[in-house]
């Protein structure tokens, strides 16, 4: 069902009216689309909560209290590398957040143009990725109520002209001891399959923290080095005698230029175990950047 939200229609706002210019992206359970925001001059991203109405029945309240949670999370944050909310509003029987819109190409659409053309991303440069989204990690996981993304891949990894990496798509978000009431998850998410933990699955009793979003990046990263995805996290979890691969391939076998001690920090962050992974991303970038050694010279 394709809502009021087509291009040229004004949206009115809390605090501005938006002009919808194009759409440029589309889920079962929403829409992101480019608009002017009119009173403000400038172009932002405003996300349509609700396309499916057989997907979203009864369930209306609940996913209009996840986008009001989406903004009073993200709102106050200020990070170069999270984008800016700016409003959010009820209009035609849905629900609206209006935030930063961050110019781009994900790291996904990046990969695949490089693999088309039968080449693989350099290290250097997938590395330089890897320790802004880490920054960015670090900022939500230490806030006063720590904040989960839970769903990290390449699609959700915009790089701008500018080179700076934002992380983008919080609709997964979970805010550590903040939940929504008594009324129980609005899905059993459990993220994207091929970068989700074993714990983030719905049928397992283990809770997410900091450590999940460690290891979606790591699965990340391994896409973007190797070409190719790790097995996913359930497939390493099974028996040997069944046929799946439950070793994690080297990276260093799927792309011989990649560094040892990189192979060695993608491979902890993929760790089934939490315990055994990074327990911070500020424990990974560290792993990614030891601190230098200085020697003092005489005088």
């Amino acid at each position: 069902m394709d809502l009021f939200s087509t291009v040229g229609t004004i949206l009115q706002g809390r605090k501005s009216q938006y002009r919808i210019i194009e759409e440029v992206a589309r889920g079962g359970m929403g829409a992101i689309y480019r608009a002017e925001d009119i009173e403000n001059d400038r172009y932002v991203a405003v996300k349509e909560a609700c396309l499916d109405p057989l997907a979203c029945e009864g369930k209306r309240d609940q996913i209009r209290e996840r986008l009001l949670l989406e903004m009073e999370v993200l709102k106050p944050c200020d990070h170069p590398n999270i984008p800016h909310i700016f409003d959010q509003f009820p209009s035609h029987n849905n629900e609206y957040l209006v935030m930063e819109f961050i110019d781009g190409n994900t790291l996904m659409q990046i990969q695949q143009r490089t693999l088309r053309q039968k080449q693989q991303l350099e290290e250097s440069r997938v590395l330089g990725w890897l320790i802004q989204v880490l920054a960015a990690l670090d900022y939500l996981h230490t806030r006063p109520k720590p904040i989960i993304h839970r769903d990290i891949k390449p699609e959700n990894l915009i790089l701008t002209p500018d080179g700076r990496v934002v992380l983008v798509d919080f609709g997964l978000m979970k805010q550590v001891e903040k939940q929504l009431g008594g009324s129980g998850p609005l899905i059993e998410a459990v993220g994207t399959i091929e970068y989700a933990p074993p714990e983030q699955y719905a049928e397992s009793d283990a809770r997410t923290d900091a450590r999940t979003d460690v290891y979606s990046l790591g699965a990340t990263v391994y896409y973007l080095l190797a070409g190719k995805l790790p097995p996913r996290s359930v497939d390493r979890m099974m028996p040997l005698s069944i046929s799946v691969t439950k070793k994690l391939p080297s990276l260093r076998e799927q792309n011989p230029t990649v560094s040892p001690r990189t192979e060695q920090v993608i491979a902890k962050a993929l760790e089934i175990d939490p315990n055994e992974r990074f327990q911070s991303a500020a424990d990974m970038r560290q792993a990614l950047l030891p601190p230098r050694r200085f020697i003092l010279l005489p005088f």
